[in-house]
């Protein structure tokens, strides 16, 4: 099957630092390489902008929301979605299933 999922993140793209925004790139304020945001869009989600990022799984056997996961977090869409393929599993925190296809039904 192939799987289209949205996640979604707190959005920590132009953090406001004493009502300012912060012009350093993450590299420089960290030290370090962070994961890279530029596949990650801002979206409004009731009166705030969130982060959301399209994500496609190929070949999946099987998709679940396991019962045993902590509750959802309100402040953001999405549940933990648990995808199956060759046995192994992958679970994507915050998603929202978009669609789900069967290319031999």
């Amino acid at each position: 099957m192939l799987v289209y999922l949205h996640q979604y993140r707190e959005s920590d793209a132009n953090e406001r630092v004493g009502g300012e925004t912060s012009d350093t790139d993450a590299e420089s304020y960290f030290g370090e390489q962070l994961e890279s945001t530029d596949d990650w869009e801002s979206v409004e989600y009731g009166d705030r902008e969130i982060l959301r990022r399209a994500l496609t799984f190929e070949e999946v056997t099987a998709v679940s929301v396991p019962r045993d996961v902590e509750e959802p977090d309100e402040e953001i869409p999405g549940v933990t979605v648990q995808l199956r393929k060759d046995g192994d599993e992958e679970y994507v925190d915050d998603a929202v299933v978009v669609e789900v296809t069967d290319e031999n039904p």
